[in-house]
């Protein structure tokens, strides 16, 4: 990679700004590509997207493999990354998760080392210092792409009191696999369709908990923050039924980012 004078397209924006989309166009066109995400079921979302667009995918997470024959690109989740293939386009998903204490030094090993001539890098705004000074140390060219979002994100003015008022379309965020299911379990009872995603879901259960959602067979998705990374689901309103998480060290408040992600 080093040797490689590759081309960096660092895609910036919030969630629901169409950078990921953007990138994942010039995949359709690759003759050798591969997309990166931070989950599997993100990967396998763009890899169900990409047969339906004629583009032949192969799937590669830490759980499942599905090689499709002569494809040309693959859908992986970003551990899985082979910095031994030399690819025409790529796409890293997340770029933001560069700086996750746990996870982030997949991304930065994906930035660094993936053998492509032409990379698109989709982020949240905050990560555009770290990514930029990475990608010019690299010594490779760098063109910054600023998106906006789609549609507007608004403050709720009135106050909200669980279950009272859960409307069709809320999407209720708590931060552990228990919470999920007492919350649902208390919908339920009151008659409520509801889908459940978290992270240790297997990947088939949580992709027909998302397909459910997404064809109105359910009307609240109630989920952790493993929502948050990229799915793209018909939600009208996030209701943070927690303000607080556990990170792996000490219970804490949510940041602005994460909020907003």
């Amino acid at each position: 990679a080093r040797q490689m004078k590759r081309r960096f397209f660092l895609h910036l924006g919030p969630t629901n700004s169409g950078k990921t989309y953007e990138g994942v166009q010039r995949l359709h066109g690759a003759e050798r590509g591969v997309y990166l995400g931070p989950l599997r079921l993100l990967a396998t979302e763009q890899f169900e997207a990409l047969n339906l667009d004629d583009v032949p995918c192969s799937l590669v997470t830490g759980e499942e493999q599905i090689r499709v024959p002569f494809s040309r690109v693959q859908s992986s989740t970003v551990e899985m990354a082979d910095l031994k293939t030399r690819y025409d386009v790529a796409v890293i998903d997340e770029c933001q998760m560069i700086a996750d204490r746990d996870r982030g030094g997949a991304w930065t090993a994906a930035i660094l080392g993936l053998c492509a001539e032409e990379i698109h890098a989709c982020a949240s705004p905050d990560a555009e210092q770290l990514l930029t000074r990475i990608i010019e140390e690299c010594g490779d060219e760098l063109t910054v792409i600023r998106h906006e979002r789609m549609t507007p994100l608004e403050v709720e003015t009135i106050g909200f009191q669980f279950p009272t008022s859960v409307q069709q379309g809320d999407a209720l965020i708590v931060f552990s696999k228990a919470r999920v299911h007492a919350v649902a379990a208390e919908l339920k009872t009151r008659g409520y369709k509801v889908s459940l995603i978290y992270g240790a879901l297997p990947p088939d259960v949580r992709r027909n908990q998302a397909d459910r959602f997404m064809r109105g067979v359910t009307e609240v998705v109630v989920s952790t923050d493993a929502i948050a990374m990229g799915m793209n689901l018909p939600i009208q309103r996030v209701v943070f039924l927690e303000s607080e998480k556990y990170d792996g060290d000490v219970t804490r408040m949510l940041t602005d980012a994460e909020i907003k992600q």
